[in-house]
């Protein structure tokens, strides 16, 4: 019997070690870090079903005295994904690929609608709203940090 209520209550304090530890992943779904880079406010912009592209939104802190530099990023339910910047040329608005994207010392990226944003293209099943959407980022100090992007309309 004290066998019993011994492993009885190893196996509550398991159970409640669970609970509490799963409820902090829940919570961090609207900001990630790892080490100096954190995320804050990710989202994907939900599209009709045979829509094959979209764009990503997010704020990436660094909070290092040292620039760092996003490398890739890249998910598995998308071919491919860029960082891409909204400029204005001959009149005309267009989104170019920007390259060697680096985000200074104690300073941030802005990824929003309108200027730089991740370009998704060739999406390989309907992007539901209300899901989240896997994406990895490469960085040159920070190594690769995994962010769920949750799919809106807005």
């Amino acid at each position: 019997m004290f066998i019993y209520k011994k492993l009885s209550k190893s196996l509550i304090s398991l159970f409640t070690l669970f609970i509490i530890m799963s409820s902090q992943f829940t919570f961090a779904e609207t900001t990630k870090s790892n080490e100096h880079i954190s995320f804050n406010a990710p989202w994907v912009r939900a599209m009709p079903p045979m829509v094959m592209h979209t764009a990503g939104y997010v704020e990436i802190h660094n909070a290092s005295t040292v620039a760092d530099k996003l490398i890739r990023v890249w998910s598995p339910a998308i071919n491919t994904i860029e960082v891409h910047q909204t400029k204005q040329v001959d009149g005309v608005f267009k989104m170019l690929e920007a390259k060697n994207t680096r985000i200074p010392p104690n300073g941030k990226l802005i990824l929003q609608p309108g200027g730089y944003h991740l370009m998704m293209m060739g999406i390989k099943s309907p992007l539901i709203e209300n899901e989240t959407l896997v994406i990895n980022f490469e960085f040159e100090r920070a190594g690769v940090v995994q962010m769920n992007f949750p799919i809106r309309k807005k």
